[in-house]
């Protein structure tokens, strides 16, 4: 018989069967909805979240490149100066330690621990839920193998890398130095710190769910390249020499400071450059002041004085105002209107003077005549072009423009006071550079320091000569070559002579500006020379800040410069161009 429905029965039936297909239909979508977003995250989204798996999974190790090294000339060969040495950190695990005052004395004649460093020690591995302590930085290979032999529990050893600079007094102003970061700071080190530094590299391993490091078979480990290596220009008996030439010089005459410069006048390569203080690279966290690691040579600008009258007179000569046997009348001041006349040092009149005689004498009154013959716009374009007022562009990290600024002001007295080094400001660099085109053709050299750069033995590249202008003409250049000798033939720079050679050169005695402006008691002493006189093999600047012992350059800094420059002349085997006077 047939079931039959009737009544709220049939209702109940009906109702049940409706929650039955909803419970389904939501299930159904569930299903749908977890299938949709699993095609959605491992088919769409597959690249993105492989890349996070790996790397919740990957370990990137950091590989560090190994420096370049720094070279220097050796008669033609490469002499290192600053290169790379590996030590060894010396370290104990407390925990391993079987008996304290046993390890430390196993330990410290070998590792050379003093007394009150071993009871230190003792101290620190008394906690044995220490798991390091270091005990000693900069472990020799032989100490470490020595020590490794006796099999001692909880020692070990690490190995690390550090910068050493192998000739000291060579020079700290040229290389700079390494910070604790491995940056390289000032100098060679802080300029071409990318070059040297290399590029990093990584090692790639990948850790399963349990940490354990798993095969890397499909991952490419990067190979650090090691920074190029840097040879300098720098000519190693030379640099010597000049340090120590500067060093005795200070000293001597009482100076708080002193550069020394010597470059090849023809090409712009610097022989040798040195300062005194100097600071050590190797230990620059021991250096008094910050101020030390500026290299002077390049970093401090200060108003020349009468050296700069060399670069008036070039001027006057380039442009025909002026020459060797033309006259003016020096009346011993110059009268300016509303101001204080300008005067010649010696404070006195001398008359008729041919312009070489007035170089002779360092006349401030002659220099300001040329200036006035010469013009202020010309003497301004002259001076831009000789370099001052603008980087040179060697490698060396911070390097000053000095100012001329003065020189655009309206009003002669710019021009005047500076035609005889006053009232602008330049580096020992930018000078020496300018100079050397007065007695090399008229050429201004870009200067520089770097002589080659090398992969291993591979030349990467080498310093090509590089002329930035011709500033005078070769004529022009013969003349103040000429008045230049004279000057130290006959003039106030007499003590630059060198017997057997014809010497050209020109001191300068300048006064130091205060913070207000107004001149005081201190003084730059400052000589430039340059030998053999014909042919020039070298420019050598001097300069010196502030020497007490005697008042004039012609006392201090050039008696420094005669006694370097003796000295190059024979080491380069340059024969006398004259007869030497007997005596």
């Amino acid at each position: 018989m047939p079931l039959v429905l009737e009544g709220h029965n049939k209702s109940m039936y009906f109702k049940k069967d409706a929650r039955l297909y909803l419970i389904i239909a939501v299930f159904f979508l569930i299903g749908a909805t977890l299938i949709g977003r699993l095609f959605y995250l491992q088919i769409m989204q597959y690249k993105v979240y492989a890349a996070l798996s790996e790397k919740l999974h990957q370990t990137d190790k950091a590989l560090v490149p190994m420096r370049g090294e720094i070279y220097v000339n050796d008669g033609g060969t490469m002499y290192p100066v600053v290169v790379n040495k590996d030590y060894y950190l010396a370290f104990a695990d407390p925990r391993e330690i079987l008996e304290d005052q046993a390890f430390v004395n196993a330990i410290s004649t070998i590792l050379k621990i003093s007394p009150d460093e071993q009871q230190n020690f003792l101290k620190k591995i008394a906690d044995k839920n220490d798991p390091y302590e270091p005990i000693k930085k900069k472990v020799e290979v032989d100490a470490m193998v020595e020590l490794k032999g006796l099999g001692i529990p909880g020692l070990y050893f690490t190995r690390e890398s550090y910068r050493m600079y192998s000739e000291k007094g060579l020079g700290g102003h040229i290389f700079g130095f390494v910070d604790s970061a491995g940056s390289g700071k000032y100098g060679i080190e802080g300029y071409m710190d990318k070059e040297l530094y290399g590029i990093e590299g990584y090692a790639r391993n990948i850790q399963d769910v349990f940490g354990s490091t798993a095969a890397a078979k499909d991952y490419e480990n990067k190979k650090t390249i090691d920074g190029e290596n840097i040879v300098l220009t720098i000519d190693k008996s030379i640099q010597y020499k000049s340090c120590e030439e500067i060093r005795i010089g200070v000293e001597e005459f009482q100076a708080t400071g002193g550069t020394v410069i010597v470059m090849d006048p023809s090409t712009g390569k610097v022989i040798a450059m040195c300062s005194y203080p100097d600071f050590d690279p190797e230990n620059f966290n021991k250096t008094e002041s910050l101020n030390y690691f500026n290299n002077p040579a390049t970093f401090y600008a200060y108003e020349p004085g009468s050296i700069f009258k060399t670069i008036t007179f070039a001027i006057g000569l380039d442009l025909g105002k002026i020459t060797p046997k033309s006259t003016y009348e020096d009346t011993g001041e110059v009268k300016i209107i509303g101001l204080k006349p300008i005067k010649n040092s010696d404070l006195k009149a001398h008359g008729i003077q041919t312009m070489t005689e007035t170089l002779e004498k360092s006349l401030n009154t002659g220099a300001v005549y040329v200036e006035e013959k010469i013009g202020d716009d010309n003497f301004r374009k002259y001076v831009e072009d000789f370099g001052f007022g603008r980087a040179t562009g060697i490698e060396l990290d911070s390097e000053s423009l000095g100012n001329i600024s003065s020189l655009s002001k309206r009003g002669q007295i710019y021009s005047m006071t500076a035609s005889f080094g006053q009232g602008i400001t330049i580096t020992s660099m930018q000078f020496i550079t300018a100079f050397s085109s007065l007695i090399n053709g008229g050429n201004l050299m870009k200067p520089y320091i770097v002589d080659t750069i090398l992969r291993e033995t591979e030349i990467v590249s080498e310093t090509k000569l590089q002329i930035v202008r011709q500033v005078i003409s070769e004529a022009a250049s013969s003349m103040i070559t000429n008045m230049m000798v004279s000057v130290v033939e006959n003039g106030y720079s007499n003590k630059a002579k060198i017997e057997g050679y014809y010497v050209g050169g020109k001191t300068g005695t300048a006064q130091v500006a205060g913070s207000e402006g107004k001149y005081g008691n201190e003084t730059i002493h400052t000589f430039i020379g340059f030998a053999p006189a014909y042919n020039p093999k070298f420019t050598i600047l001097i300069k010196m800040d502030n020497p007490k012992k005697f008042d004039f350059s012609s006392e201090t800094a050039t008696l420094v410069f005669k006694n370097l420059a003796e000295y190059i002349l024979h080491y380069y085997n340059i024969p006398p161009e004259k007869e030497i006077e007997k005596k």
